[in-house]
């Protein structure tokens, strides 16, 4: 057992969740030696690109650890290949009413129904320009309204690497009950030719099969739009009597067999011609080499950060790196 789950994590979690996220976060602003206390591992086999983003290693961190960009560099000097800031929306939001996020330890699972609290767009496009690159940064943009959106781009796609669009929250109201595939075409339409950077959007995870065709659907859409990428997947909606509204998203190690299957089923749909980056429950070498194999270009964690530390990046590219020189091992020709 490392340190982190010995003695960090039983401190942060004697802390409400988003206690613990604020005193990590007062602790990723200060200058400690992050990249010492990260490390990812820095090796030629894990380089790759999404969508021209030169990338030094598939690992790349969820939206909403940072929402605000507040301590983006120190996340890339951890070791991500690549960060996802926000979600951010044109106006700052408080979300939700708390409780509103619940641990589900035993399955090293959480479910949130934040609700997009951010400091607004202009805060973030502050932090974007001024802050230290580590890391290349997609910035996870999300609204009710169509034209915020785009006044967002507008703003923030200069500052960032390219763009995430979160056009499937399970959070807020316009996340679950609309007609998302109407809601997405107009979204693509509003950025149009506008676009510079890569563009991405993130789906929303399925259970039935109605569902799986809905996510297809929404997958052809944005296919058809012209998208540089999907990211697969959102957050799962569950009930949950812990949160103050009842119900939030899972996220965590209780997703990994769903997003194993969903990639794939994803990158079939779309022929393999648009990058994926899977996200929901991984949290290992294997699990990000299944996500590969399955068809992903990157993987994205979040959860897996909060159970197993800091070191987390600096684990499964050492994992990552191990199971492919094996492979090769046991695939090379013997003595004839």
């Amino acid at each position: 057992m490392g340190a982190y789950r010995a003695v960090a994590r039983p401190l942060f979690f004697a802390l409400p969740p988003e206690g613990a996220h604020r005193v990590a976060g007062a602790l990723l602003r200060l200058p400690l030696p992050w990249r010492s206390i990260g490390g990812a591992v820095d090796d030629a086999t894990l380089r790759t690109d999404l969508a021209g983003i030169p990338l030094r290693n598939p690992v790349g961190l969820a939206a909403g650890f940072d929402k605000s960009c507040r301590f983006l560099p120190a996340l890339g000097e951890l070791g991500f290949g690549y960060l996802v800031a926000g979600t951010v929306t044109r106006s700052p939001r408080s979300g939700n009413p708390k409780p509103r996020i619940v641990r589900r330890a035993k399955s090293e699972s959480m479910v949130n129904a934040m609700g997009l609290p951010n400091r607004g767009a202009e805060y973030a496009a502050n932090r974007l320009g001024r802050m230290c690159r580590t890391a290349p940064v997609l910035i996870s943009l999300a609204d009710e309204d169509v034209d915020d959106v785009a006044s967002n781009h507008r703003l923030l796609e200069p500052l960032a690497d390219g763009v995430e669009l979160n056009a499937s929250c399970p959070n807020v109201s316009w996340g679950r009950d609309r007609d998302n595939e109407e809601h997405l075409r107009r979204l693509l339409d509003a950025l149009g030719e506008r676009r510079s950077k890569p563009l991405f959007v993130k789906l929303p995870p399925y259970r039935t099969d109605q569902e799986r065709e809905a996510i297809l659907a929404l997958a052809a859409i944005a296919q058809e739009g012209g998208v540089d990428g999907l990211s697969c997947f959102n957050t799962l909606p569950v009930s949950e009597p812990g949160l103050a509204t009842g119900s939030g998203g899972l996220s965590g190690r209780d997703l990994y067999q769903h997003t194993l299957a969903g990639v794939a089923e994803v990158a079939r749909a779309t022929g393999g011609d648009l990058p994926i980056n899977a996200c929901g429950g991984i949290s290992s070498g294997e699990d990000a080499l299944a996500c590969l194999d399955a068809g992903a270009r990157t993987l994205q964690i979040y959860t897996a950060l909060i159970y197993e530390g800091p070191r987390i990046v600096r684990r499964m590219t050492e994992d990552m790196i191990r199971s492919r020189r094996s492979a090769r091992v046991v695939q090379a020709p013997g003595p004839a």
